[in-house]
């Protein structure tokens, strides 16, 4: 499957070097760690980890203090047009902003995300640092510990609904030909063993949904891999480019994701989705949503269908 380079939501560590000093281009660091509090996952920000170092003159975004909506019941969930255009606006993105997202996992998930949320309000000039600050460390590329202040810019939200799927949109997609559900966590977690349930209520999965684990999008072959053998990879310091579009037409294709049907995609609370929709843009898919809420709030609903496999 061919894909035209012009269109992808991605960029290389080589066009960055060569662009991120262009006064158009903003690169945001997005970095965040999670952990386990009271029997719960917990999401938060890493800014001492951009203090420390991150790429020249990027600004820092809070994915959870700044762009998590602290009023929704549900954990995670996208903050409101008004306050997503306050946030871009403060960090100097204004609607002819080329922005380039990174974090620090290899492999997108809180970059995948921001790309994502821009899309969904409307901004189209946006990508993903393939590889993220990992790729770019690799490569011997320099790091910095100034924090930028940007001039404040002006931002407008149009809200597109086609980049989001909501829980009524889930369950209208149930055992429908024409749509495919696609769970992008591992598949311990799928099939509703491992600690699935730190990020929601109940263990399993949307029933009818597949699985490509979002550690696929970067090898096939890491679709498989435990949670303690990801976090020996990450500490390797090894790069998480992704898969070349054929293997990734593939990889999905074989899932019967493929680009003539409907697509939406989820996982705990909307970060290893997004990673997954970001996949699938990169092959040219049209029709794929995130579903925001995800696991988190689709478990949290005891109205709702779950499946766990044993297999």
């Amino acid at each position: 499957m061919k894909v035209d380079p012009a269109f992808s939501p991605l960029v290389t560590t080589e066009w960055l070097a060569a662009h991120s000093s262009d006064p158009n281009v903003r690169v945001v660091d997005v970095r965040w760690r999670s952990r386990y509090e009271n029997g719960r996952g917990i999401s938060f920000d890493d800014y001492d980890g951009y203090l420390v170092g991150h790429i020249p003159g990027a600004v820092f975004a809070g994915m959870i203090a700044d762009l998590s909506d602290p009023e929704h019941p549900v954990p995670d969930m996208l903050v409101p047009p008004e306050q997503f255009a306050q946030v871009m606006g403060r960090l100097g993105i204004g609607d002819d902003t080329l922005v380039i997202a990174y974090d620090n996992m290899g492999f997108p998930l809180g970059s995948a995300r921001l790309w994502w949320a821009l899309c969904y309000y409307g901004h189209d000039r946006v990508r993903v640092l393939d590889g993220g600050l990992r790729a770019w460390q690799t490569e011997g590329r320099s790091l910095s510990t100034d924090v930028t202040a940007p001039e404040t810019a002006k931002f407008t939200p149009r809200v597109r609904a086609g980049w989001k799927a909501t829980k009524e949109d889930v369950v209208a997609a149930l055992g429908q030909s024409g749509t495919v559900i696609v769970d992008c966590l591992t598949p311990e977690l799928y099939r509703g063993g491992g600690e699935r349930h730190l990020w929601g209520q109940r263990p399993g999965h949307i029933p009818g949904a597949v699985n490509v684990p979002y550690m696929a999008n970067i090898d096939p072959e890491l679709a498989t891999v435990t949670a303690a053998e990801r976090e020996r990879m990450l500490a390797s310091g090894r790069s998480f480019a992704f898969a070349s579009p054929e293997t990734l037409a593939n990889l999905y294709s074989t899932a019967g994701a493929t680009s003539d049907r409907e697509v939406i995609t989820y996982c705990g609370r909307g970060y290893a989705g997004a990673c997954g929709l970001l996949a699938l843009k990169v092959l040219g898919y049209e029709r794929v949503r995130l579903y925001d809420g995800s696991w988190a709030e689709w478990s949290a609903d005891p109205s709702l269908p779950v499946e766990v496999s044993s297999s």
